[in-house]
């Protein structure tokens, strides 16, 4: 799956992978990214969109890549129908101005890996992208997935 690609630019992670100690934990099952509202969301990876729509009134998109591994963006709202053949970092939506722990107006999009079983971190797959840190979000911030 070479290349990957940020799906947002520029990088600025604003909250890390923290996976949960078990299945149905709380936990942060990938990573949040500064974004804006209306800003262009790219594949990590070449792929196809396998999903396109609202997941507890969040909009999402997943991208299905080879090896049967998904990325999964939100909240985004898809700009190509499922079934449809991505290249690495091409369009796949638009930042949402809300939806989730996320969204335009919280200033994060964000970004997961899963396989069959297990979400995976997925900070490796920009690891040639120097990732900006920011300060921890202030407290009673909303909690993360």
């Amino acid at each position: 799956m070479v290349p990957h690609v940020p799906p947002v630019v520029p990088v600025t992670l604003v909250r890390a992978f923290d996976p949960p100690p078990d299945t149905y934990g709380p936990g942060h099952r990938g990573i949040d990214l500064a974004s804006t509202s209306g800003q262009p969301v790219r594949a990590m990876a070449a792929g196809r969109i396998a999903f396109a729509g609202i997941v507890a009134d969040i909009p999402v998109v997943t991208v299905e890549h080879a090896g049967g591994l998904r990325s999964t963006y939100q909240p985004v709202h898809a700009t190509l129908p499922v079934g449809t053949p991505v290249m690495a970092g091409q369009p796949v939506g638009l930042v949402a101005a809300s939806g989730g722990h996320c969204g335009g107006s919280l200033g994060c999009v964000h970004v997961g890996l899963r396989d069959a079983s297990i979400y995976r971190d997925p900070t490796p797959w920009l690891a040639t992208v120097v990732l900006k840190n920011l300060p921890p979000p202030p407290s009673g911030a909303p909690a993360g997935r």
